[in-house]
């Protein structure tokens, strides 16, 4: 990879959002920190992934990117510029977004080509044949035919739908592309097709991709590197090879135990949670993930680990790091989950 290539062209730190959220009419507001000291390099041209179970904070994470979502507190660094500096129209010539649902994101009264022109109709820096040139351009390296333009979304299949958003987002060249579930809502033999796309076009125009997913045999398939979120905070962080291969987080290790094999006949392997989500306005003390860890201390109900670098990646989790409690000394590599209690699935 060039020098070049190695530039963080994001860097977020200390990042929090915190929503009030009321559960009763006459109930106190509570503090609900979606995002919790989130911090994340991303380099230039690098495809990088989110992934965690819902709730976790994936799609908050990516709402504060694109200036949806306003921080509570830390900064985000765009181009080694606070993103809160940047207008509408900048920030929309940086930064675009793929969303999960195709249809729900298009403007169904607008054709193909108008839904894909209209980020630079918005910018009024074209002329009419300038953009129609673009748009021609566009359609065509995202695979679709120039008969298409005058068709309408409800006209296409989900697959084609996608096409539009993809190139819609990438009409106006961004920088960085969140891309937030975007084949959750295709059929399974239409995924394969825009996940390559996906990852052609990355390599194509250099582009630097932000991808949040809960399907980990996806994340593996596009991934350089990959960030593993729970309860708004990274709990680990490395080489995608590194982290399904020799996850160091329990919770990583669940996640990766959790993978179906690509095999019909194979086994499915074994539900291994214990207890459920917890309450995001009320999360338990010391570190959040103890309550459902097989190997949990005393020390871990009363401290809330930092990410350290451990064996290659970053990792927020007291099992490394010198700290012991009642349980002993603490271990430098934790083996499989499969010594835990398993559920069966069937």
């Amino acid at each position: 990879m060039k020098t070049a290539d190695m530039e963080n062209i994001l860097s977020v730190r200390d990042l929090e959002v915190v929503f009030p959220v009321q559960k009763g009419l006459f109930s106190k507001p509570k503090q609900l920190h979606a995002l919790n000291k989130i911090s994340l390099d991303v380099r230039r041209g690098e495809f990088i992934s989110i992934v965690g179970e819902s709730g976790c904070g994936k799609s908050t994470f990516a709402k504060a990117l694109l200036g949806i979502n306003a921080p509570t507190s830390g900064s985000i660094l765009l181009n080694s510029k606070p993103l809160s500096e940047f207008s509408r129209r900048e920030l929309a010539h940086n930064v675009q977004p793929i969303f999960q649902d195709p249809y729900s994101s298009l403007n169904p009264r607008k054709s193909v080509a108008a839904n894909i022109a209209l980020p630079l109709v918005l910018t009024g820096e074209l002329s009419k044949a300038d953009i129609r040139e673009r748009v021609d351009s566009i359609m065509g390296m995202v695979g679709l035919a120039r008969r298409f333009a005058h068709a309408y979304p409800s006209q296409m299949s989900g697959g084609q739908r996608q096409r539009v958003a993809i190139a819609r987002a990438l009409i106006t060249r961004p920088k960085l592309l969140i891309c937030d579930e975007p084949t959750s809502a295709l059929d399974v033999s239409v995924q394969a097709q825009i996940l390559n796309l996906l990852q052609d076009l990355s390599r194509e125009l250099n582009l630097t991709c932000i991808f949040i997913s809960h399907d980990l045999s996806v994340v593996r398939h596009l991934s350089q590197r990959v960030a593993v979120m729970y309860l708004g905070r990274i709990v680990e962080i490395g080489d995608v090879d590194r982290i399904f291969e020799r996850p160091l987080h329990p919770y990583t290790q669940l996640l990766v135990d959790s993978i179906l094999p690509p095999d019909p006949a194979h086994r499915l392997p074994p539900v291994l949670w214990d207890g459920g989500f917890p309450d995001p306005t009320n999360p338990p003390p010391g570190c959040h993930f103890s309550p459902r860890c097989k190997q949990a201390m005393d020390i871990c109900l009363a401290q809330l680990p930092e990410r350290q670098k451990h064996g290659g990646v970053e990792v927020a989790c007291l099992l490394y790091g010198g700290a012991s409690g009642a349980g002993g000394n603490v271990a430098q590599d934790i083996p499989g989950i499969s010594s835990g209690k398993e559920v069966s699935n069937g």
